[in-house]
């Protein structure tokens, strides 16, 4: 019996150890990544100087489109600039950019009429054409592209008299921008 039991204790420890097994998942969750959009301010409208006219009234317009500026019953002192923002973005498919102009630009207590006007290009230094209402809608690469945008704002300063203060009258346009 003995060497039955020695032959048994022998194959047993011939045979491998019982195996444990376990399982790990893996798992990876994918997102397309989101419309990203920001504004940055290249130049603020600047009008410029202008002489007050001794009778009637006069204006001040800069072109929103090529930026020349011009007045009527008045004459230009120094210079003026356009006004510009950029719009970058990044996967965005579509995009709306809207403003607010004011309606006057005021100093203490006083105001001069404006009428805003605003382009828009592909390019920081060409290629504008007018927008006529208040939001502008278009599309880009949609996702892995990044696309830019160009925004000038132009626009008329009126009914400058000689009995207006002296000094900087102001206002702000107001822009916004969504991505999709």
């Amino acid at each position: 019996m003995k060497s039955v039991f020695l032959t048994l204790a022998c194959l047993f420890a011939a045979l491998p150890a019982l195996a444990q097994s376990a399982n790990v998942d893996v798992e990876v969750t994918l997102e397309a990544p989101g419309a990203s959009c920001t504004f940055t301010v290249n130049s603020d409208l600047d009008l410029g100087g202008v002489e007050k006219p001794t009778t009637g009234s006069g204006s001040v317009t800069i072109n929103a489109r090529n930026g020349s500026r011009s007045a009527s019953g008045a004459v230009l002192t120094g210079s003026g600039t356009v006004g510009q923002v950029r719009l970058l973005g990044q996967h965005v498919a579509s995009y709306s950019v809207s403003r607010t102009f004011p309606s006057s630009l005021t100093q203490s207590s006083e105001s001069l009429s404006f009428d805003g006007a605003w382009a828009q290009s592909t390019s920081a230094n060409s290629g504008y054409s007018s927008i006529s209402a208040s939001s502008y809608s278009g599309t880009a690469g949609g996702l892995g592209s990044s696309f830019s945008r160009y925004f000038r704002f132009g626009g008329e300063v009126s009914g400058i008299t000689w009995s207006d203060t002296n000094g900087d009258y102001t206002g702000s346009i107001t822009t916004s921008a969504t991505c999709n």
